[in-house]
Formats: structure tokens, C-alpha cells, sequence
């Protein structure tokens, strides 16, 4: 059963230009964390493995939505810095990621996420610093 954040947050997803370009989906959240996957698609190959683009986009879009749990619908997050550690290759499989907000202050926020494939495997770590705006500033 989807929780109480997920039904909060998934119209705002799913309306999302581009996660739907991406095939990305919302899997489910709660109060600082979500869970998200990226559905693999031939386009995404470079030529033999999934472009790590692909993979940053997931992991900077989870960032985004667990800090959204947090500060909708006064404030919107806009991502400052993000790193990523690429640790496997992926190859024909859909990524699923994990992300979660470690630190939220006044003005920024610090997020980390985990990109794995369905068994499980381990594809990529990520960090990033966000930011959090002002709705009327978004909204202009």
C-alpha cells in the first residue's frame, strides 16, 4: 500500500517533463527518503553499457524528491553540487535508487543515494548538496 508521502509526491512526479522522457518513476517516499528506478531503454547505451548520465540524472532526481518530502509545498529544491561514484557497469537492466536526506538545514540540504540493480547489486553512490527555494521564486 503507497504511503501517506507517496501519494503527496507522486502527481508532482509524474507530471515531471522530464523523469517521463527519462523513464523514471517514483516509487515510493517517506518524511526524507525515496525510492526511485530508472527503466531501461536501448537508447541509453554507450555503445555496450548505460551511459552514466543516465545514472546521475537518477540519482540527482532521488536527491530532489527526498528533499522534497521535507520542504513541499512552501519551499523547492534546486540541486547546488553532486558527485557520483560509478562502481558497475550496467548493461541491459533497470537502476533503482535509494536516496535520503542526511542534513537539512535553513538554506541547503545534503542528500546521499544508492544505485542498484533489481538482485541487488551495487552500481553507483552518489552525494549532493541542495538547495531549497522559495515557491513564489520557483513559480515566476
Amino acid at each position: 500500500m503507497p504511503s501517506e508521502m507517496f501519494e503527496k509526491l507522486h502527481p508532482l512526479s509524474a507530471r515531471n517533463p522530464f523523469l517521463n522522457f527519462m523513464g523514471m518513476e517514483l516509487l515510493d517516499a517517506g518524511e526524507g527518503w525515496v525510492k526511485m528506478k530508472i527503466a531501461f531503454r536501448p537508447e541509453f547505451l554507450q555503445p555496450f553499457t548505460v551511459h552514466g548520465g543516465a545514472i546521475y540524472s537518477l540519482a540527482d532526481a532521488a536527491a530532489a524528491h527526498a528533499l522534497m518530502t521535507l520542504i513541499l509545498p512552501d519551499q523547492y529544491p534546486t540541486t547546488v553540487e553532486q558527485r557520483i561514484n560509478f562502481l558497475k557497469a550496467v548493461k541491459d537492466r533497470d537502476v533503482f535508487c535509494e536516496s535520503k536526506i542526511i542534513h537539512l538545514g535553513k538554506t541547503l540540504a545534503y542528500a546521499e543515494a544508492t544505485m542498484t540493480t533489481a538482485d541487488g547489486t551495487l552500481v553507483a553512490k552518489s552525494t549532493a548538496t541542495l538547495m531549497r527555494l522559495d515557491a513564489a521564486r520557483v513559480k515566476r
